[in-house]
């Protein structure tokens, strides 16, 4: 399991125990954060959009043009923007911090 953090709309930190090789999205359901995700994952929409708050951004897999499509139609798009459906937990993860966008 990998420790990440998910910081809610009060501001508090909450850790959570994610599976290795799950999406962000699974785990934020699994852990039961009010993280939308209406496609179920297939990168369809952009109700899975969080915000990476610490520098695991630079950890990520690179996004695919076809998230970054997506993601252009949003109306609250930050550099930091990703969609949680595409966010693979490794252990390069340890301790991220996101949030809902």
């Amino acid at each position: 399991m990998v420790k990440i953090n998910f910081l809610d709309e009060n501001k508090k930190i909450n850790v959570i125990d994610a599976k290795d090789g799950s999406s962000l999205l699974e785990v934020a359901k699994k852990n039961n954060v009010n993280l939308e995700g209406t496609c179920g994952g297939e990168m369809l929409c952009s109700t899975c959009h969080v915000y990476i708050l610490s520098e695991h951004i630079d950890n990520l897999n690179k996004q695919t043009i076809e998230e970054k499509e997506i993601l252009a139609l949003t109306k609250n798009l930050k550099k930091t923007s990703r969609l949680a459906c595409q966010i693979k937990i490794t252990d390069k993860l340890k301790g991220l911090i996101f949030s809902i966008a």
